[in-house]
């Protein structure tokens, strides 16, 4: 028994010897030696979303994007806010929008003024002219911020989980199809307000236009908000619905006080 033993021993010594590890040290839990990572950057899944996102396009390729890939384009933005590049193509779209104003504006009223043979008055017109061109740039900011502001509050009413910064880029890349606009509204100045073609044709793509960036909004407050497109699409044309209330309101309270007047009474003396 003891001859037993001792072989056992000596049997473990050599082969401590031959692999140098020492009898007593007991290999290391495979979990313990491992670190632990920690972060959300390295939470299950984490890696995984990166690889899908990638960089963020760049601003023509998130051009590209709106017009060609509205869908996947409008995924990201809702991910990562573009806002900077939502700002520039406002900005693009005003200082193209002022111009068109400044020609057309021009134009009517060289017109009106020999017309009605007030041409000693057109010396002030050219002076105020720089001031409405910047109150016309200035008023596509202002447009883009409260119909931003009132679209993301809608979103939240009907249930809507996203914020406001990615309500903003999505509505103010959505702005982008007014470009095709430039080339058209050049050719109805070219041919003239009096040419029914020149206006036929502006018309059409105005129409075409406003439904295409109504679209583009839409998915976007789908992708920020995660709403359905019924509630999307409500909330998009909520503003619009507001307006359109109001004005009924108005027109309705302005019919119930002129029914409400007396019979043949001139209203400026009854006032």
């Amino acid at each position: 028994m003891n001859e037993e033993i001792l072989r056992a021993d000596e049997k473990r010594q050599s082969d401590s010897d031959i692999t140098g590890t020492p009898l007593d040290s007991a290999a290391p839990d495979a979990e313990q030696t491992q670190p632990h990572a920690e972060g959300p950057d390295n939470l299950p899944g984490a890696a995984g979303r990166q690889d899908q996102e990638g960089p963020f396009p760049g601003f023509l390729e998130l051009l590209y994007g709106v017009f060609f890939e509205p869908r996947t384009t409008m995924k990201r933005v809702a991910g990562r806010p573009p806002l900077g590049h939502a700002a520039l193509v406002v900005t693009i779209l005003s200082a193209l929008g002022t111009a068109m104003w400044l020609l057309t504006a021009a134009r009517v009223l060289g017109r009106v003024l020999q017309a009605a043979s007030l041409d000693p008055f057109a010396s002030v017109f050219q002076a105020l002219a720089p001031l409405a061109a910047v109150t016309v740039f200035l008023w596509g900011f202002l447009k883009w911020f409260v119909y931003s502001s009132v679209l993301s509050l809608a979103a939240e009413l009907l249930g809507g989980l996203g914020r406001a910064r990615g309500v903003f880029a999505a509505s103010g890349l959505a702005g982008l199809p007014a470009l095709l606009m430039v080339p058209v509204q050049l050719i109805s100045y070219g041919t003239g307000a009096e040419n029914l073609a020149g206006s036929v044709l502006s018309g059409l793509a105005g129409v075409t236009v406003a439904i295409w960036s109504i679209v583009l909004t839409v998915m976007g407050v789908r992708e920020v908000h995660g709403l359905s497109t019924g509630r999307s699409v409500l909330a998009v044309l909520s503003p619009y619905l507001a307006m359109l209330t109001f004005l009924l309101f108005l027109f309705a309270a302005l019919a119930v006080v002129a029914a409400a007047l007396p019979s043949r009474v001139p209203l400026l003396n009854y006032f």
